[in-house]
């Protein structure tokens, strides 16, 4: 009997084959999965009991839990120094109505102590402004940092040397200087997302020297009183910006590098009413040599220039424009404002192929007067979007063929199959030969 047990024992070894991998590679599998079915795997056998405590991506949700207390009384078991090493990431999701938030002081600690890189911590709607401890302010080892519907007080003291990018949503800060300070305390911060909550009429200055991307969203609230509030951009190195902001009375912006990439959209229905602040908005963007504007961005540029002339964009040397057709000979316009510029790729969109016409009885596009670039400096036009000959961005085309004097080259991309040569003889109505511009077809 004994030795038939002892055989039974050996087979199961045998059979267990997985539990005789060594512990980090135990982490590794473990770590692939929710922190939920991790915690089920100290059932196994006494061999997986701790083996979870050194996953060092987790996550926990108060929802998880039976009760409020269960949810306090795991955490603190777990943040215990005796029992975990080293997390490298965590997302935290806690109890709107939690009017005791002292745990958080001791969980954060641990937290900085172990030092994690990756912190989301989210709290569900409530009325309780939970606040964030000091000791998250002098993390030296985050990387990334991700808060919502939380509150940060004043520190003297901010020093995050790691911290590359920031992300927060309905944050309450006790005075501007708080965010200000958070901002230029990351010496490498590179992306920076605010959603800011509706009743918050801050300005917020951003003051980075290594920032490259940048989005705000702030959208008004009928019953709360805005003045005073606004925004502040001193980021040289900034190359992406997304702003969707109506509420903000004034915009300071630094001058960017004359050589600098921006990728801009302007979400902003009431900026055109307030030509004073689109007008140093565009004075600031007017030296940036790359550019990528969005439809949304042309449209509230082509409002402005209804009542007020553009800032000439002399720096600018390369647009990625995305467009639709009846922005088409507002765009034109625009191209006047670009004298230098060199390359253009455009993107159309939103087009109702129903409507499209017959190229006999299309008509061409006709401004005023040609604008310079096409004159002196456009060398290549690329479309992005598929096109045949009855779509109306032919009228683009027909007017680069026939208004560049500079054009190198022209990229299309056809839907149809013709050829190249039966492309251009049918639908740019130009005689073989009589343009130097070489048209690739794609």
């Amino acid at each position: 009997m004994a030795g038939g047990s002892k055989g039974l024992s050996h087979q199961r070894l045998k059979e267990d084959r997985i539990s005789q991998l060594p512990d980090p590679l135990l982490t590794q599998i473990l770590n692939h999965l929710t922190t939920e079915e991790a915690v089920r795997s100290s059932v196994l056998s006494t061999r997986w009991r701790t083996l979870w405590l050194w996953v060092p991506n987790l996550e926990f949700s108060f929802s998880k839990f039976p009760s409020f207390n269960a949810f306090v009384s795991f955490g603190n078991w777990f943040f215990d120094s005796d029992r975990v090493s080293c997390i490298d990431s965590l997302k935290l999701s806690i109890d709107r109505n939690d009017a005791s938030y002292s745990y958080l002081t001791s969980w954060i600690d641990a937290l900085v102590k172990r030092k994690i890189q990756h912190l989301y911590v989210y709290r569900t709607r409530g009325a309780y402004p939970h606040e964030m401890p000091l000791s998250l302010y002098s993390c030296e080892s985050l990387v990334s940092l991700r808060l919502y519907r939380l509150t940060l007080v004043d520190a003297e003291f901010v020093s995050l040397p790691c911290l590359k990018i920031l992300r927060l949503k309905d944050i309450v800060f006790t005075n501007e200087a708080t965010f200000e300070r958070l901002v230029s305390s990351c010496p490498v911060l590179e992306y920076l997302k605010v959603d800011v909550v509706s009743n918050d009429a801050n300005v917020y200055r951003v003051h980075s020297r290594s920032l490259k991307r940048f989005r705000l969203q702030r959208r008004s609230s009928r019953w709360f009183d805005y003045s005073g509030s606004g925004l502040v951009i001193d980021a040289p190195l900034l190359c992406f910006l997304r702003i969707d902001d109506d509420v903000s009375e004034s915009y300071t912006l630094s001058d960017l590098e004359s050589n600098a990439k921006l990728d801009v959209s302007l979400l902003c229905g009431m900026w055109e009413a307030k030509s004073r602040t689109m007008r140093s908005f565009l004075t600031w963007i007017s030296r940036v040599r790359d550019m990528t504007i969005c439809v949304k961005t042309f449209q509230l540029i082509d409002r402005y220039s209804k009542f007020a002339p553009l800032p000439q964009f002399g720096y600018m040397s390369s647009l990625y424009l995305t467009l639709i057709e009846p922005d088409i000979k507002q765009f034109l316009i625009f191209l006047g404002s670009c004298p230098n510029l060199k390359s253009l790729i455009l993107v159309m969109r939103q087009i109702d192929f129903s409507k499209r016409l017959c190229p006999k009885v299309m008509k061409r596009v006709n401004i005023s007067s040609v604008p310079e670039c096409l004159l002196s400096s456009l060398e290549f036009v690329e479309f992005k979007t598929p096109i045949c000959g009855l779509a109306p961005e032919m009228k683009l085309v027909w007017y680069f063929v026939e208004n560049s004097a500079t054009l190198k080259k022209l990229t299309l991309r056809l839907k149809s199959h013709s050829t190249k040569d039966d492309f251009v003889k049918e639908h740019l109505k130009i005689p073989r030969g009589s343009t130097e511009c070489e048209i690739v077809i794609l």
